[in-house]
């Protein structure tokens, strides 16, 4: 074999070589995504990078200058305890002078409250009128039919689905505390009385989210009975909603936001959000800017990739650089001149390297959101990342691991009333539990009605 056939073949075998190195790449980069979806493990830095440190460095503390918290000084003193003395504690002598001066200390403390027991007597009457005997309507606070008043069945709930504690944690704070004895099961029944009362405000809030301006829209994995479902999360400014479903496809977005949303749906680059019709849509840049660092990290040592990335970062983050310098003032001919330029930007990464397959991903994402990676440019109010959502199914989350699900499909429609009405008085600065006990009691006029009319 001469010279020139083994240069050939040296050359092919690097080729190859460069095309095993990238697929190699490709399929840790997919790898490390599917596992992060799984097992959210986004702050997982990739093993093969040198550059990275083994060990996570420790959490700062707080910034240089940050006002700490200082307890206020109570505005009524509700009781005043005289602490005297009889016999010195130094000397033990008992020829005491009381002083005019005295050394003051202020205490809260919590006072359990003792469980009240009602006896509600509703009187009777014979009408002459009608000709029959009535009785008397509920008395106040009164539920029918129940042994637990509302206070109690409200906190009950508040407790396992806000503070996300067992029911037969609930049951022993309830003894311990309250001295109010109660079963676990007992509590599964206090849920169900709050969904089927509840159910009436559960649509009056998908409803007011439809009219909102905009919708954060995002969802994770769930299970019901140990089988997997998805928990649903649409929510804005005022509304929260959840629902779990047993797809996680478009049909259950368009089931919640209708066939049509004259509104601007923020979410990721789910595909069950594409063919939804609304007014606009803005993908979340912080997937985009995750993926590339991720790329960085997986592809440090190839010039062509790095450039790739670097350009479209710095794209991206002029675009959030606009967007934080002109949050409150005026958009005028240099804002609008910057914005387009930002736009023209984006076209050139329409036709990647075709033997680097991560940049031919990144380009078609691009190309199939056109026009949703900017919105957030051309609409006052709108975020450019999905931040609110994934902090509005965090709740959910933390449940999820305590409890790892629903037991039953009726415990799952329990969830998505219960977590909504509570997600969405939190937004208001409303109290849940003032609120649960409103709803036990069919009042017809909610402060969480009158707090979300005006939607957003």
């Amino acid at each position: 074999m001469n010279r020139k056939a083994l240069e050939q073949i040296v050359l092919q075998l690097r080729d190859e070589n460069e095309k095993l190195k990238e697929e190699n790449a490709y399929l840790k980069f997919e790898l490390e995504e599917i596992r992060s979806k799984r097992y959210k493990s986004g702050k997982k830095k990739p093993p093969d990078d040198p550059q990275m440190p083994a060990s996570l460095p420790k959490k700062k503390g707080g910034l240089f200058g940050h006002i700490g918290w200082f307890r206020k000084k109570p505005d009524k003193i509700d009781r005043v305890e005289e602490v005297r003395m009889s016999c010195c504690p130094k000397c033990g002598g008992c020829d005491l002078t009381e002083c005019k001066s005295m050394d003051e200390h202020i205490q809260e403390d919590i006072v359990l409250p003792k469980v009240e027991a009602v006896l509600y007597r509703r009187h009777e009457y014979y009408c002459k009128n009608c000709k029959r005997k009535v009785v008397a309507p509920l008395g106040k606070n009164e539920l029918p039919n129940s042994y637990i008043g509302p206070k109690a069945k409200a906190l009950a709930a508040f407790l396992r689905y806000g503070i996300k504690i067992s029911e037969r944690d609930v049951r022993e704070l309830f003894e311990k505390a309250f001295n109010l004895k109660i079963v676990a099961s007992s509590i599964a029944g206090f849920r169900y009385q709050l969904k089927r009362a509840g159910s009436p405000l559960y649509q009056v809030l998908i409803e007011s989210l439809k009219k909102g301006f905009f919708i954060h829209a995002d969802e994770t994995g769930w299970k019901v009975d140990g089988e997997s479902r998805w928990l649903w999360k649409f929510s804005n400014k005022n509304v929260c909603v959840s629902h779990i479903d047993q797809s996680r496809g478009q049909k259950v977005v368009r089931d919640i936001l209708g066939d049509k949303y004259d509104g601007i749906l923020i979410s990721d680059f789910l595909s069950a959000y594409n063919k939804i019709i609304t007014k606009a849509k803005q993908r979340c840049l912080a997937h985009i800017l995750r993926d590339l660092k991720k790329v960085e990290a997986y592809w440090h040592d190839d010039a062509e990739v790095l450039s790739y990335v670097t350009r479209l970062k710095a794209i991206l983050q002029d675009a959030i650089t606009l967007h934080k310098e002109y949050k409150d003032k005026n958009w005028d001919d240099v804002y609008c001149a910057r914005r387009e330029a930002l736009n023209n930007a984006l076209k050139d990464f329409g036709f990647p390297n075709p033997n680097k397959r991560i940049l031919k991903r990144f380009a078609k994402r691009l190309e199939r959101h056109k026009g949703e990676i900017f919105t957030f440019l051309y609409a006052r109010g709108i975020d450019h990342h999905n931040n609110h959502a994934e902090q509005q199914i965090r709740p959910d989350v933390i449940f999820r691991k305590i409890t790892f699900g629903n037991r039953s499909d009726e415990g799952a429609k329990y969830h998505n009333v219960i977590t909504s009405i509570l997600q969405t008085a939190k937004l208001n600065g409303i109290d849940a539990i003032r609120t649960f006990e409103d709803i036990l009691l069919r009042k017809k006029q909610y402060l969480l009605r009158s707090a979300i009319s005006p939607p957003l």
